[in-house]
């Protein structure tokens, strides 16, 4: 069920990116035509589809679902070109329904610039609608107008900003139910050890002390007895042994039998993560036989890929897994953009002393691509 509900969330963020992206492109295109259909006897006409040809292109472009709150690229250069070309339309073609342009412009700002600069942006725009209005189309209800369509302004600029820490109130709690799923599974894991342990010494403890027992009283009768007699005892003697050390054989591979699967575990932890693809290069047949070094490992994947989400721009992580030198090697890496210099932070500072304590190490690549490598040694 937990994980019927990650999916769900997963597609129901997808579903409300991808209508908010309609709806902007919609409302561009509605705009357009009721200028379109109110200057049509008119001059400005075609400047005026030419204008608003290309803000659609923009607000196509800011609007479309991203992974990043700083998109890079065109998005960003749209994002920041947009206002002023809608204040060059309204001067150019004086119609009132432009005003509606900015109002997608500030929806899209909680997706591009931080909660404390969208406030800003919405005082720039209104300070901004104020200015054209009186000054360069002279308008007498300059001010009432203005406040009028700052309200508007304000209201989507609210709902955006809730809309955004809402996703990002969401993602927050998958991830840590994802954390929780993957506890869950090694738990799970390291209780059927402590089962197979128990089991394992019971064996020993009661059915190797009775049967050692029957051995060494077959022994004796087998001295104590001749003829016929002494043959079947000698056949249970060696009977007995074997038995004997069957059990022992059986109570050492319970014992040895390895705990965590682990591309299953880390396969928990990253599942359906939020904007990012994961690809698991692990062995099926890759296991940890030690709680310790699988927590290890299901810790470094898990503060990996948090920086990823929060600092880079990557939209791939790949985590590979080898056995090197008697050691279980772990590589984690995303297509981001990488780092000049890293200042390694209370989560890396945490994993280089928690695989130091399991006699392994952590290295870390900064070019060209942002890289974590974990080694821990096998445990036997």
């Amino acid at each position: 069920m937990q994980k019927y509900e990650i999916r769900n969330n997963r597609r129901m963020r997808n579903q409300i990116a991808f209508y908010q992206h309609l709806g902007a492109v919609a409302t561009a295109l509605l705009v357009a035509s009721i200028s379109a259909w109110v200057l049509w006897n008119s001059t400005l006409l075609l400047e005026a589809m030419i204008w608003q040809a290309l803000i659609l292109g923009l607000i196509y472009l800011i609007s479309k679902p991203a992974r990043q709150d700083f998109k890079p690229g065109l998005s960003r250069i749209a994002f920041f070109a947009l206002l002023p070309m809608i204040y060059v339309l309204s001067w150019r073609v004086p119609l009132d329904l432009f005003f509606i342009y900015s109002i997608v412009w500030i929806a899209c700002v909680p997706n591009h610039l931080p909660k404390s600069r969208a406030w800003w942006s919405l005082a720039l725009v209104i300070a901004g609608w104020y200015t054209i209005r009186l000054t360069l189309l002279n308008n007498d209800e300059a001010l009432p107008k203005t406040l009028l369509e700052g309200t508007f302004h304000m209201f989507a600029l609210i709902s955006a900003i809730a809309a955004k820490e809402s996703t990002l109130a969401n993602e927050k709690t998958q991830l840590l139910n994802r954390e929780l799923l993957a506890t869950q599974h090694l738990l799970s894991e390291a209780s059927r050890d402590r089962e197979r342990t128990r089991i394992a010494r019971d064996l020993h403890d009661l059915l190797g002390h009775h049967l050692t027992a029957l051995t060494i009283n077959l022994q004796v009768a087998g001295r104590l007895s001749n003829g016929d007699a002494k043959a079947k005892v000698d056949q249970c003697h060696a009977l007995s042994k074997l038995l004997l050390s069957d059990v022992r054989e059986a109570v050492s591979r319970l014992r040895e039998m390895p705990i965590v699967n682990l591309k299953g575990l880390l396969g928990i932890a990253v599942k359906d993560l939020p904007q990012i693809e994961v690809s698991l290069d692990i062995d099926e047949q890759l296991q940890v036989s030690d709680v310790d070094t699988a927590d290890a490992f299901l810790k470094f994947v898990q503060e990996a890929t948090t920086n990823t989400l929060k600092h880079s721009k990557a939209t791939l992580a790949v985590i590979a897994a080898r056995i090197k030198d008697d050691q279980i090697v772990v590589r984690y890496s995303d297509d981001g953009g990488g780092c000049s210099t890293l200042i390694p932070g209370n989560g890396i500072t945490g994993m280089q002393e928690r695989f130091t304590r399991l006699g392994g190490n952590i290295d870390i690549q900064c070019q060209p691509h942002f890289a974590l490598r974990a080694t821990a040694p096998i445990t036997t």
